[in-house]
C-alpha cells in the first residue's frame, strides 16, 4: 500500500501542459478539419457542448450527473486562468474566446524566439554596473527604446506601453516565457546587481542613460512609496491655499505693537542656522542691564497665521512635520509662510513668541517669562560665521557652562548631507557638531524645557516629547553581550520610581504590573513616609530625577570603563550604549525626556516645521491672555499620536532619499565634501577600510569610513561561499556552523573588527548597500 501511494505521489516528469494550451489541443482535436471554427467566439457553454459530443461523453454523463457537474466545474477554473493570461486564446470585450491558429501561435513562437535572442545577446555581464549596450541593427535599437520606456511604466507605476508585447492584442506571457519579468532580469544581468527586486537596476540605466534626471528619480521614489500607502506627504502644497496664503500682507510692526504686541525691536536679535537655510524659525540674544542678565530667543509666531480648524491648520496637521530631501522640502506650511512671513529674516519687522530667560551669575535660569511680540532680527548668520564673532563670547559661555552640567553619552555619529545642485551635480558633506550648533541646541533645549514647566503648571494638555529610558530587557541583552566579550562592565536594571515615590510604593506597582492587579502599598517602612502631595501633576508620571541621575551616570561610567579598552571593544560598547537608547515620541502624558536629563520637555522652537510646536504656541498664547486652553487632554491625546507616526515615517523617508542621493554620487566617482559631476567611474573597485558595528543573521552591517556616516550590509554568504556561517546568539562572531578535522569552530569575524569591503550591489532606488569582502 505504502509503495502505492508513493507512486500515486509521484510527480510526472518532463514539461507539463499550462491550462491554455491543453485546451486548445482537445479543442483542435475536435475540431479537426473545420478551421473556420477557429474563428468563431467561444465560452463556457459552446466549449463544454463541443467536447461533450468530440469525446462522447454523453453516455457517461447521463449515467452519472455527479461526472458532468465535475467536469463543468474544472472547465470553468481553465477558463478563469486561460482569460487571464490569454496564451492560446485571444480574449474580446465580453470575455468570449478565439482559439488562436496554428500560423499565429507560429508567429508569437518567432516573436518569443526574437526577445531572447536579443536579451541573451546584449544582457552578458562580466562586471557589475555596464552602461547602455552597443546595439547592431535599426530593430536592435527600436527594441531597446520599448525596452527603456517599459522600465520608466514600471517604476512610475504607469501602464506598460503597448509595443511590449508578443502580438498585436498585447500578449505578454507564452509558456514559461514572461516578457515583464524577462525585462526586469535583463535590467539586473545589465548592472550584475542580486538585490530581491529589479528596481535598483532600472533605476540606475534609466539615469545613466539620461532617461531621467535625479531629481525626477526621487520623484519617482516618493511616488511609489505613495502608491504603497508609506509616503502620507504629498509632494506639492495644494494651490488654493498657497494662493491664499500669498494673500497675506507684510507684516506691521507698530500697528502690532498698537494692538498689544511687546515691541522687542531694539533688542540685538540675530539668527544661527546652516548656511543654505530658507527657513528661520528662530534668533537670540543676551543683555545685561541692570544687574540682570536675560537669554532672549525669538520663535516665529506661526500660530498667528495659521487658526485653529481653519483649512490651512488642518493641512498642516494632515503633514505634521516639514520633510527635508537631498532635492527638495516637504514643507508643513506654504512657501509664502514658510520662508517669507513666519521665517526671521533680517531687517524686516516681524512677529514672534519670545521666551525670556533671567540667569544668575552661575548661568542658572531663575526666572522666565514669555511675549508675544515684535522683533527686527539685525542678521541672519551661518554656523560658520557665528564662531569667532566676538558679540556672542558670553553665549558661547553660557552654553558651555550649560554644556558641562549636563549628563548624557558622548555619542555623535557624523549627519550625511547630500544636496542636488543645479546641472545634475551632488555636492555631499559630512556633518559634525561645532561650538555654533552645540550652543544653539543647548539655547533651544533650554527653550522648550522652560516652556514645558511654564505651561505644564499652569496645567496645560500639552503635546510632552518624551524619552524614556533603557528597555530592562535591552539592558541584560547588553550585559550578556558584554560577558560574553570578558568586558567587566555590567549595567544596573533601570529604576521606574516616579517623582515623590517611595522604593515600596515602587515595588507595589511593579508587582501590580507583573500580577495585571492591584496590590496595597507596603507600609510602615522608612521610606514610606515620602509622599507625592507636594509633586505637581504634570511631573506625576516622571522618573524621579536621581533614579534617572543613577541610571545616566551607570551609563556614562560604562562609557568611560570602555575607553581604556582596546579600540574595537571600546565601539562594541559605545554601539551597544547608542541602541539602548529609546525612540522619543509625542504624548499627552508628561513622562520626562531621559536623554535629555529633563522633567519636563515639550517642542516649541521650531513652529514652521513641526505641528506640536504649533500647539504648543497657542497654548501659550492662552495661557497670556488668559483664555481657556485651545486643546484638551482627548485632542491632545490624539494629535500626539498621529504627530509621532508622521516624524517616524518622515525619518525614514529622509533616510532613504538621501541614501539615494549618495549612492549616485558615490557611482559618479565622488567623495565625500566634494561635488560629482555627471560622470560614472568603474567604482567597483573602490574599497573602504569598514569596521563591523552589527550582526544579526543573515547580514552583517559594516560602518565604511569608522565615522558612522555610511553603512553598508554584507551577507554571510559573502564572507565564505563554500561553507555554511553563524552568527552566535550575542551577535559577537561569524563562525563556521560545522566544526574543522580539529574540532573548532573557526572565527571568521568578530563585532568591532576592521573588515575592509568592496562594493557588491548599489541601490539608488531604496537606499541599500551590499558588500563583498575586499
Amino acid at each position: 500500500m505504502g509503495k502505492k501511494h508513493n507512486r500515486n505521489k509521484r510527480q510526472q516528469k518532463g514539461p507539463q501542459l499550462g491550462e491554455g494550451e491543453r485546451l486548445w489541443k482537445r479543442m483542435a482535436t475536435a475540431i479537426g478539419d473545420n478551421y473556420e471554427l477557429f474563428s468563431k467566439a467561444w465560452d463556457a457553454q459552446s466549449i463544454a457542448k463541443l467536447l461533450i459530443d468530440a469525446e462522447k461523453m454523453n453516455a457517461r454523463f447521463a449515467k452519472e450527473p455527479k461526472a458532468e457537474r465535475i467536469f463543468r466545474s474544472h472547465l470553468d477554473q481553465s477558463l478563469a486562468v486561460i482569460r487571464k493570461n490569454g496564451q492560446f486564446f485571444s480574449i474580446d470585450e465580453t470575455r468570449s474566446l478565439t482559439m488562436r491558429s496554428n500560423e499565429q501561435i507560429e508567429a508569437i513562437k518567432a516573436s518569443v524566439s526574437a526577445w531572447e535572442s536579443f536579451l541573451l545577446r546584449y544582457g552578458k555581464s562580466g562586471d557589475l554596473f555596464q552602461g547602455p549596450p552597443k546595439l547592431s541593427s535599426e530593430s536592435d535599437e527600436s527594441r531597446y527604446q520599448i525596452i527603456e520606456q517599459s522600465w520608466f511604466a514600471i517604476l512610475s507605476g504607469d501602464e506598460l506601453p503597448k509595443e511590449l508585447t508578443l502580438t498585436s492584442d498585447g500578449l505578454r506571457i507564452w509558456g514559461h516565457f514572461d516578457l515583464v519579468r524577462e525585462i526586469c532580469n535583463f535590467a539586473d544581468t545589465r548592472c550584475g546587481f542580486r538585490f530581491q527586486d529589479s528596481m535598483p537596476s532600472i533605476a540606475l540605466l534609466l539615469l545613466q542613460n539620461q532617461k531621467l534626471s535625479i531629481t525626477e528619480l526621487l520623484d519617482l521614489r516618493l511616488a511609489a512609496r505613495k502608491r504603497e500607502g508609506r509616503n502620507p506627504f504629498p509632494r506639492y502644497y495644494d494651490q488654493k491655499l498657497v494662493e491664499h496664503s500669498n494673500l497675506q500682507t507684510e507684516v506691521d510692526g507698530n500697528h502690532m505693537v498698537e494692538q498689544g504686541r511687546v515691541d522687542l525691536r531694539h533688542l540685538p536679535f540675530v539668527t544661527i542656522d546652516p548656511h543654505d537655510a530658507k527657513d528661520f524659525d528662530d534668533a537670540v540674544c543676551m543683555t545685561e542691564q541692570d544687574d540682570k542678565t536675560i537669554l532672549w530667543v525669538a520663535i516665529a509666531d506661526v500660530a498667528h497665521y495659521v487658526q485653529k480648524d481653519t483649512r490651512l491648520d488642518n493641512a498642516a496637521k494632515a503633514r505634521a512635520t516639514s520633510v527635508y530631501l537631498p532635492h527638495t522640502v516637504l514643507p508643513m506650511l506654504p512657501p509664502r509662510l514658510a520662508d517669507n512671513l513666519c521665517s526671521l529674516r533680517a531687517e524686516v519687522d516681524r512677529l514672534a513668541m519670545v521666551i525670556a530667560m533671567e540667569l544668575d551669575s552661575e548661568g542658572n535660569i531663575v526666572r522666565t517669562d514669555a511675549h508675544e511680540a515684535v522683533v527686527r532680527i539685525i542678521e541672519n548668520l551661518s554656523y560658520e560665521d557665528a564662531i569667532g564673532d566676538s558679540r556672542f563670547e558670553s553665549m558661547f559661555r553660557l552654553a558651555a557652562i550649560w554644556q558641562a552640567k549636563e549628563v548624557k553619552l558622548n555619542i555623535s555619529n557624523a549627519e550625511m548631507r547630500p544636496r542636488i545642485l543645479p546641472n545634475e551635480q551632488i555636492k555631499v558633506m559630512v556633518k559634525w557638531p561645532t561650538d555654533a550648533t552645540r550652543m544653539i541646541e543647548s539655547f533651544m533645549v533650554a527653550t522648550n524645557a522652560c516652556v514645558g514647566n511654564l505651561l505644564g503648571s499652569a496645567g496645560a494638555p500639552l503635546p510632552w516629547r518624551c524619552h524614556a529610558p533603557p528597555d530592562s530587557a535591552e539592558v541584560k541583552e547588553l550585559n550578556a553581550k558584554l560577558s560574553a566579550l570578558g568586558v567587566n562592565i555590567e549595567l544596573p536594571m533601570p529604576s521606574f520610581k516616579t517623582h515623590g515615590q517611595s522604593d515600596s510604593d515602587e515595588l507595589s506597582d511593579l508587582l501590580g504590573a507583573w500580577a495585571n492587579t492591584t496590590i496595597e502599598p507596603i507600609s510602615n517602612t522608612e521610606d514610606s513616609i515620602e509622599n507625592t502631595d507636594d509633586v505637581p501633576a504634570y511631573l506625576s508620571n516622571v522618573l524621579d530625577p536621581q533614579a534617572r541621575q543613577d541610571i545616566l551616570d551607570s551609563l556614562m561610567d560604562a562609557q568611560s570603563k570602555a575607553s581604556s579598552l582596546a579600540n574595537k571593544t571600546r565601539r562594541v560598547v559605545d554601539q551597544g550604549l547608542f541602541h539602548l537608547m529609546q525612540r522619543a515620541n509625542y504624548s499627552h502624558k508628561n513622562l520626562g525626556h531621559f536623554g535629555l536629563n529633563l522633567d519636563a520637555y515639550a517642542h516649541f522652537t521650531s513652529p514652521i516645521r513641526r505641528y506640536p510646536d504649533l500647539m504648543v504656541h497657542r497654548q501659550l498664547k492662552a495661557m497670556l491672555r488668559g483664555d481657556d486652553w485651545v486643546y484638551d487632554e482627548e485632542e491632545t491625546a490624539d494629535v500626539a499620536e498621529h504627530c509621532s507616526n508622521q516624524s517616524v515615517i518622515a525619518k525614514f523617508i529622509e533616510w532613504e532619499l538621501v541614501a539615494n542621493a549618495y549612492h549616485i554620487h558615490l557611482l559618479r566617482g565622488g567623495e565625500v565634501d566634494s561635488t560629482s559631476e555627471n560622470t560614472y567611474s568603474p567604482i567597483i573597485e573602490r574599497s573602504w577600510p569598514a569596521r563591523i558595528v552589527s550582526l544579526r543573521t543573515p547580514w552583517v552591517y559594516l560602518d565604511l569610513n569608522d565615522d558612522g556616516a555610511i553603512q553598508g550590509r554584507m551577507h554571510l554568504r559573502q564572507m565564505d561561499s563554500k561553507r555554511r556561517l553563524n552568527i552566535d546568539e550575542n551577535g559577537l562572531e561569524v563562525s563556521n556552523a560545522e566544526p574543522g578535522r580539529d574540532g573548532q569552530y573557526r572565527v571568521v569575524a568578530r563585532l568591532g573588527e576592521k573588515y575592509p569591503c568592496r562594493l557588491r550591489g548599489i541601490d539608488i532606488w531604496g537606499g541599500s548597500l551590499d558588500l563583498a569582502p575586499k
